[in-house]
């Protein structure tokens, strides 16, 4: 089994022209990612809808740090119900790829500057703490979106610069899944995530912006803001 597929992700996304990590992953350019800080969520919902996405966002979060406006590329984990067989062959399949500790650290191991973590923990399950937290910030995470829950509050809301959208906070560890996936195409509530989206997250919610219609949206806000 593979826990990555970059043909596929290369394939689904090929209206974007840009560079693109190991995993075929768009990296739309820290320059877009700026001038993508100031855009409001309706302003590119109006692009996203008029291109016919109009299954990328997604409200009703706790959200840690509401003054703070998220903005990175995606990069995405999903997540099972634990089913013994399946768990046993993605540790094997883990082990032979190198990859060190509970699936929850593989994704945040290929985390670069700029990312931010996309999770489908079908709304119920914790995925991080404040360990894994502040590894996610040390390999230039600016954020995370967790279909699911975290613990540790008390010290994740401490970390400066970080955005936090998460469904739910509990204080157990993360019980009884397995991750048959990462950088794959991913459910977010009612949205589609594809790894390299740009997340956009604001008090309203998260909405998740097709690389290649990254610059459009910043160039729709930017006429709006005139």
């Amino acid at each position: 089994m593979k826990l990555t597929d970059p043909a596929l992700i290369t394939e689904i996304t090929h209206s974007w022209p840009g560079d693109r990590d190991p995993h075929g992953r768009p990296m739309v350019p820290d320059a877009t990612l700026e001038r993508l800080r100031s855009v409001t969520t309706e302003q590119a919902w109006a692009v996203l809808d008029s291109h016919g996405y109009d299954h990328s966002f997604v409200g009703e979060w706790t959200i840690l740090h509401p003054e703070r406006i998220l903005v990175g590329r995606a990069i995405t984990c999903r997540w099972v119900p634990l089913r013994p067989d399946l768990h046993d062959r993605i540790l094997q399949q883990g082990e032979a790829e190198g990859r060190i500790g509970f699936p929850n650290s593989w994704v945040i191991d290929e985390m670069v500057d700029g990312d931010v973590l996309v999770a489908d923990l079908f709304g119920e399950v914790n995925l991080v703490g404040d360990n894994l937290t502040a590894a996610i910030i040390a390999n230039g995470g600016r954020g995370m979106v967790i279909d699911g829950g975290l613990r540790d509050l008390q010290r994740i809301q401490r970390f400066p610069d970080f955005c936090t959208f998460v469904r739910r906070i509990h204080p157990e560890g993360i019980p009884g899944v397995t991750m048959p996936q990462i950088n794959g195409i991913t459910r977010i509530g009612d949205a589609t995530c594809v790894p390299g989206d740009v997340v956009l997250g604001t008090p309203t919610g998260v909405i998740f912006i097709p690389p290649h219609l990254a610059e459009a949206v910043a160039d729709h806000a930017s006429t709006k803001q005139d």
